[in-house]
């Protein structure tokens, strides 16, 4: 019996194209494969949020530059065993990486009441940033998973850094 499979691997330009055609195979994967809807309805959610992060939080995404062909955004889902981890990466400014950082940290801190309070606070707080987000991304994402986030920046040089981030859907936590 096969124990892992890639079930998506993107690397390149995200863009709303690339989204809806990764969404688009990764329904149909997760509904002839994924028996179980809780996991289905958390891969999904994690890939919506891990494709949007991308998409609005890259700092550095289009085709003409050298350093997206060189360190291109990736979104990669494989299957290990019964599990689902969720590989995200792409280029920030060496600017914004404590801010990520602290998010992170902070939420990996928190238990998963914790998270779920601070989940329903967002909500409530709506606040909108410059890039049309209202910082709910990576508490979804942490809420989610019900797993601490891993995450790695490279430098790249003085101004970017590529930042990996992977999220694991485990088959047996099902709260």
């Amino acid at each position: 019996m096969k124990n892992y499979d890639i079930v998506i691997n993107h690397r390149g330009i995200v863009d709303l194209n690339v989204i809806n055609y990764i969404l688009h195979e990764l329904k149909g994967y997760i509904k002839h494969k994924v028996k179980n809807k809780i996991i289905r309805k958390r891969i999904y959610t994690l890939s919506v949020e891990c494709l949007e992060n991308i998409y609005k939080h890259s700092d550095l995404n289009t085709k003409k530059d050298s350093l997206t062909l060189n360190y291109p955004p990736r979104f990669i889902i494989e299957k290990i065993t019964d599990d689902y981890i969720i590989h995200i990466g792409n280029i920030i400014l060496n600017s914004n990486i404590n801010t990520v950082l602290a998010k992170i940290e902070t939420l990996n801190k928190l238990n998963q009441d914790e998270i779920n309070e601070l989940y329903k606070n967002s909500l409530s707080d709506g606040k909108i940033s410059s890039k049309g987000g209202a910082g709910l991304g990576l508490i979804v994402m942490a809420k989610t998973t019900g797993q601490k986030i891993k995450y790695d920046f490279e430098k790249i040089n003085d101004k970017f850094s590529y930042f990996a981030m992977q999220l694991v859907v485990k088959s047996d936590y099902l709260i």
